[in-house]
């Protein structure tokens, strides 16, 4: 495969049995324990290294000084860890035994499975940890890794042995371990077919790993595929002739756009919010109250009973069933916007800052905290960032390209006049353009501001390159006088 090539994850959902339901869960259970023993290595290493700091501090260094002159304590990487594991696997509690007892092993967990799923974990501890050390650098905040909990993490392995099954695109393959007393490999049925990934494979892809993950009561793979990078598409003459369209993002309104979308038979230009998770809101926390009633405190998740066991996977399938409603719509609009415009222009948005609590601190607490929590939700439910990842990686393959502007007084302006004026939004819905009378939905005027934004960005963008090129010609000229001359 050439140098140009790019990755893209194909997601399947599984249908196993009960049986193989078991299995899966072995699997993720090993590579839960495989991480949480390299993250006990590595964190070990990490609290020597701020022993030794703390020391110079304490001494009056500065903790600038003191981290650039402690001592150097090695983190082990994934393969060192790999050794050390392989070291200790077998080794059984220290103790004498009862006459008859059998003897349990400190890491009886990764017997039968496949050794990828562990070597993978430490690959994980290893990113956990890079990302933890370099977030200053590329300002952004990263929390220091913590261990994966039983029951509350999610279940989730990687392997390289997951294999289509030939001539069947309904069955996959995933590997098990070789050794005479593991697991087999397994066949799995999927729940629709791969067709998808079988056109992929069939343009030369390759598989190079593959993400096994359960979302409530269901189980799915994502393959990352490697496949040649495919040539620019151009829009269509459809998409040409309508151009650009304005995106407005909204809690009351779910999106609202410039130019009307066409949905089926209809034309919409207002998408009204479907509020997946108020939706969910009432049985789910009648579940999470019974999962709270049935806890035992300072019992661990595996040793709580069956019924806040019930009770937990219900909370796990209603989140999983919200997750998935409101994918499902926001795969729609952005779906239909790379389609049927040439270009889409979105609000610059820092949604990070958006959704921040209000609470503040002990000596300044927040004002509307409730009030602020409740529109936090209502944001990251609609997804704002969400969806423009989907415009940003969609847009290519349909010939439609992106553009991002600034959100400051969309709503505020009047998209005939350009006055900007607060008092011109009488109501969330109702805009009366102060200046000129103009009345409009505020979020269909929101979006032709923003249609215009983008417009006149790239008006700017194309004179600055024009005038670069006269400066760049009138150069050469000069140049070529001189020459003469």
């Amino acid at each position: 495969m050439n140098e140009n090539t790019t990755t893209i994850v194909v997601r399947l959902p599984l249908d196993p049995t009960p049986a193989q339901s078991e299995i899966l869960h072995r699997y993720a259970n090993a590579s839960r324990c495989s991480f949480n023993f390299a993250y006990g290595i590595k964190n070990a290493a990490q609290h020597r290294w701020s022993s030794g700091r703390d020391v110079l501090i304490r001494h009056g260094q500065t903790p600038q000084e003191a981290a650039r002159n402690a001592p150097v304590v090695k983190m082990p990487g994934q393969f060192e860890i790999q050794k050390m594991f392989g070291a200790v696997r077998d080794l059984p509690f220290p103790g004498p035994l009862l006459p008859g007892q059998e003897p349990h092993f400190l890491y009886p967990w990764w017997k039968g499975v496949n050794a990828t799923v562990c070597q993978q974990a430490f690959r994980d501890a290893d990113t956990a940890f890079s990302n933890w050390k370099s977030a200053a650098k590329r300002g952004v905040q990263v929390g220091y890794p913590r261990p994966k909990r039983r029951g509350r993490c999610q279940d989730s392995f990687r392997m390289f042995s997951v294999r289509l099954m030939p001539g069947s695109l309904r069955h996959v393959r995933i590997g098990g371990e070789k050794e005479p007393g593991g697991q087999k490999a397994f066949v799995v049925r999927l729940h629709r077919p791969a067709r998808l990934l079988s056109r992929a494979l069939a343009r030369g892809g390759v598989t190079k790993s593959v993400t096994i993950t359960r979302e409530g009561h269901r189980w799915f793979a994502a393959f990352n595929v490697r496949i040649a990078a495919p040539d620019p598409v151009p829009p269509t003459r459809r998409q040409r002739q309508a151009g650009t369209v304005g995106v407005d993002l909204g809690v009351s309104v779910f999106a609202a756009t410039s130019d009307p979308v066409l949905i089926g038979q209809d034309k919409v230009q207002m998408f009204a919010n479907p509020r997946h998770l108020e939706a969910a809101q009432r049985s789910l926390r009648r579940w999470q109250r019974r999962m709270a009633r049935r806890h035992v405190k300072g019992l661990p998740a595996w040793e709580q009973s069956a019924g806040w066991r019930e009770a937990r996977d219900q909370v796990s399938r209603l989140q999983a069933l919200t997750a998935a409603r409101r994918s499902s719509t926001q795969h729609l609009l952005t779906k239909r916007l790379v389609t049927q415009y040439e270009q889409v222009a979105v609000e610059d948005l820092r949604v990070k800052n958006m959704t921040r609590s209000a609470k503040g601190t002990v000596e300044a607490p927040g004002r509307n905290v409730a009030a602020k929590a409740g529109l936090n939700r209502a944001i990251l439910d609609v997804g704002f960032g969400e969806i423009r990842r989907q415009l940003e990686y969609k847009a290519p393959r349909y010939g439609a390209r992106v553009t991002a502007v600034n959100p400051a007084y969309t709503s505020q302006t009047c998209n005939r006049c350009a006055h900007v004026d607060a008092k011109s939004r009488r109501t969330r819905d109702l805009f009366t353009c102060t200046r000129c009378g103009h009345v409009t939905h505020a979020d269909i005027g929101a979006a032709v501001n923003i249609k215009h934004r983008a417009l006149a960005s790239e008006e700017s963008a194309s004179t600055r390159h024009a005038a670069s090129g006269h400066a760049a010609t009138d150069e050469v000229d000069t140049l070529q006088g001189a020459v003469d001359a």
